[in-house]
C-alpha cells in the first residue's frame, strides 16, 4: 500500500475517484450514518458505480463495492481492473471489508487489481487516498481455481 495524491493518478483513476465521490452522495445510511461510494473499471474500461444501502437489519446491507460489481456483471462482464471506494473518514481512509474483498477478488482480473481507497471530509473534499491491489489487501484468498 501507498499514500498517492490526486494529482499523482491518472486522469482514468481520477474519473474512478471522482464518480465513487459522487455516488457516495446517493447512498442510504439512516443508521449507521457511515456513506460509502464505489466506482469500479472493467476489461472494457467501462465504469460501473455502487453505493451502500442500509436497511434495519443490517444483514440485508447492500454494500457499494458489491453495488458496483453486481451492476457490472449484468452487463455481462465479469472482471474488473481497478475499483475506487470513498468514505468519511476522520483519520485516514477505509479499505473494503472482508466481504467486499472476497467479492473484487472473484470479479478481478487477478492479484494485481488495483483498489484505491479515497478518505473524504463531511463535504466530500479529498482528505487521502491510498493505492493497493487486491493481491496485497487480500492475500491467500479464496477463488474458483481453489475448488476440486
Amino acid at each position: 500500500m501507498k499514500h498517492v495524491t490526486f494529482s499523482s493518478l491518472s486522469a482514468a483513476d481520477q474519473r474512478l475517484v471522482r464518480a465513487a465521490i459522487a455516488i457516495r452522495e446517493k447512498s442510504h445510511a439512516p443508521y449507521s450514518g457511515y456513506k460509502c461510494g464505489a466506482a469500479l473499471r472493467d476489461i472494457r474500461n467501462k465504469i460501473h458505480v455502487g453505493c451502500n444501502i442500509e436497511t434495519v437489519d443490517y444483514t440485508l446491507t447492500t454494500h457499494a463495492e458489491m453495488d458496483a460489481i453486481n451492476g457490472m456483471v449484468k452487463t455481462g462482464v465479469l472482471q474488473l481492473k481497478t475499483l475506487a471506494v470513498a468514505v468519511l473518514a476522520v483519520k485516514g481512509f477505509a479499505f473494503p471489508c472482508g466481504l467486499c474483498r472476497q467479492k473484487i477478488r472473484e470479479f478481478s482480473i487477478g492479484d494485481d487489481a488495483r483498489i484505491i481507497a479515497v478518505g473524504v471530509d463531511a463535504k466530500g473534499k479529498i482528505q487521502q487516498i491510498a493505492l493497493t491491489t487486491i493481491g496485497e489487501l487480500y492475500p491467500h484468498s479464496f477463488t474458483p481455481d481453489k475448488l476440486g
